[in-house]
């Protein structure tokens, strides 16, 4: 499975977040980028077009998470280690390799991770690396990935839904070559 973990230098998506929360809804928009360090670290961070940081999340070369930066709407508990589990599944860190369990089924191959609550499903099928389900006692989220040009590049699109949390984050690839 670990063939599929990204190999990248720095890629920026647009994100698009929206969800509701009792009786409010909410919608927030930028870009996502994402950046390999020269020490082995990781850094993914989310501006407005504007350039105002909603967060800036650190991984060392060792996969320990840090929040570096994270406005106060968003400093909760639960949300941080939502979204640290979604974007530690998309970049596949923190995967316990030696636990992996792999089944056959019509969907294609399922790669089995466990996680502290219950487990991540990695689909690969003829295009390659397709879905990521996380699931507790039911389905918790389904992280759906556009195509890649190779197995260990970034997906074009992803997009993440929380069937529990009621929100849904829509990440599109920004070309290299685009201004």
């Amino acid at each position: 499975m670990l063939a599929y973990k990204p190999v990248f230098d720095k890629e920026m998506y647009r994100c698009l977040v929206n969800g509701k929360f009792l009786f409010k809804s909410f919608h927030l928009s930028g870009i996502l980028i994402f950046k390999e360090l020269p020490d082995g670290s990781t850094r993914c961070v989310f501006q407005n077009e504007m350039g105002f940081t909603f967060f800036d999340f650190s991984w060392d070369k060792s996969d320990a998470f840090l929040v570096l930066k994270i406005i106060p709407q968003l400093d909760k508990p639960a949300l941080i280690k939502t979204l640290q589990k979604d974007l530690q599944l998309l970049l596949m860190k923190q995967l316990p390799a030696g636990q992996e369990k792999i089944a056959v089924g019509k969907e294609g191959t399922v790669h089995r991770f466990p996680l502290e609550k219950g487990f991540a499903d990695y689909l690969v099928n003829d295009t390659g690396l397709s879905k990521i389900y996380v699931v507790g006692k039911k389905k918790v989220a389904t992280i759906s990935l556009g195509p890649k040009a190779d197995k260990t590049d970034m997906p074009d699109s992803v997009f993440v839904q929380h069937h529990t949390a009621n929100f849904s984050i829509q990440l599109n690839k920004i070309a290299a070559h685009a201004e």
